[in-house]
């Protein structure tokens, strides 16, 4: 079993948990459900199902919270999947009940997809963790022989507990109410000018990509938004280790002219409000959110969009990732509720159709936004901040990508010749 990210790990049953949630959340993250992900940040359910002991502690906790509880570091300082911080605190003491814990946790998962190659790939983590436990000694991060999981009988989480009740529909709108008047959308000007330039350099572009083996109606369809074709975010261990400079590029990344973490999609915003590309910084107390999922893997368009039923299926989403339609800054303190929350998500998906739907087609074709049926969820039942930003610095930002599509094409060309 290889050990990527485990840099600052000291001890190796660590190395064993570490490893596990990079396989987890980078490698396979079909392998976890979205709330797997939410209950794994919540201390009591990490207690009652994989026995961490200290209290107030999760397995996973989000980046923004930082390493630091009471003074101490309690989480690893890697960022896995540029999202989440891990917890270091596995004591010694305790890591034949956490082994067992975790064995239950892998094993449970690994039989959910049978023959799929995460799966497989978690079967040597249970024998690890088995072997572990058995022993009492901390287990080589080496691939142990394959073997069949353990069949053991899984603790139902939360069986002891009390069915305590959880936010009803009049609880979320209510949050919807306190959130929507924070929500920072861009001008509908600037979306506007960014479609229009598409139109003039969108055949030029086009052949371009194709020139290069990549699809241009990922990234410029019809009344497309997106910022800068051909730039996609990450996906996988293997992408964020070459980008982050820790591996060699082994072949080029398909169907994108370059890779990025998060820095693309805040370019338009930082141009608009400071006249210059983004540098790391942005608006005190709010984050950048994406509106529609933008990667090819755990993408939600059949929950949350609309499709013809004779259609075929859509591209490849990748042009989610820098469009100009698809963000919106929002106070960190909301972020979870947007990521997790359907019809939280569907109302904000909504109120960029409302401000962008007749200048652009946000998401791509055959795809179609959702109508909303239900009435208390009316978007003129919640109030909304007016769209911000100015045109003064837009046609500087126009120039700017254009010089900076221009440097990715001469890069990829000259790969190519090195090749």
């Amino acid at each position: 079993m290889s050990k990527p990210g485990v840099r600052g790990v000291r001890g190796e049953f660590q190395k064993i948990v570490a490893t596990l949630l990079r396989t987890l959340l980078e490698e396979h993250p079909a392998l976890l459900e979205r709330q797997e992900i939410v209950s794994l940040m919540d201390a009591e359910h990490c207690k009652d199902v994989l026995d961490l002991r200290l209290p107030n502690l999760a397995l996973l906790r989000h980046r923004n919270q930082g390493r630091m509880i009471q003074g101490h570091g309690r989480y690893w300082k890697h960022v896995y999947a540029d999202e989440f911080l891990v917890c270091s605190q596995w004591r010694k003491e305790y890591h034949q009940a956490n082994a067992r814990a975790l064995s239950r946790f892998v094993s449970a998962l690994a039989r959910r997809r049978p023959g799929d190659a995460g799966s497989r790939t978690l079967l040597q983590y249970v024998e690890a963790f088995d072997r572990h436990a058995a022993s009492g000694k901390a287990d080589s991060t080496a691939a142990p022989a394959k073997r069949a999981p353990q069949v053991q009988p899984t603790r139902q989480p939360g069986a002891d507990w009390p069915a305590w009740p959880t936010p009803g529909d009049e609880d979320l709108r209510e949050l919807a109410q306190a959130m929507t008047p924070f929500m920072r959308f861009l001008d509908p000007g600037i979306v506007y000018a960014v479609v229009e330039d598409n139109r003039r350099m969108g055949a030029d572009w086009s052949s371009q990509l194709e020139a290069l083996g990549i699809d241009p109606a990922i990234y410029l369809w019809e009344n497309s938004p997106c910022v800068f074709p051909g730039v996609r975010r990450y996906a996988g261990s293997t992408e964020i280790a070459v980008f982050r400079k820790r591996a060699r590029r082994t072949k080029v990344p398909p169907q994108c002219l370059a890779l990025d973490d998060n820095d693309y999609p805040k370019h338009l915003w930082a141009f608009t409000f400071t006249g210059k590309p983004f540098r790391k910084r942005g608006p005190d107390g709010y984050q950048l959110a994406h509106l529609f999922d933008h990667k090819e893997h755990g993408n939600r368009w059949r929950e949350e969009l609309d499709i013809p039923p004779d259609a075929k299926e859509p591209v490849l989403p990748y042009g989610l990732f820098t469009s100009a339609a698809n963000s919106a800054y929002v106070p960190g303190t909301f972020l979870r509720p947007t990521d997790f929350s359907a019809k939280l998500r569907s109302l904000i998906q909504r109120r960029a159709q409302q401000l962008y739907g007749r200048i652009c087609r946000i998401v791509p074709p055959p795809l179609a936004v959702k109508p909303c049926e239900d009435q208390n969820w009316s978007l003129d039942n919640f109030q909304w901040s007016t769209p911000v930003g100015g045109m003064d610095n837009v046609p500087g930002f126009l120039e700017f990508r254009r010089e900076r599509l221009g440097e990715l094409f001469d890069k990829r060309h000259a790969a190519l010749r090195t090749d």
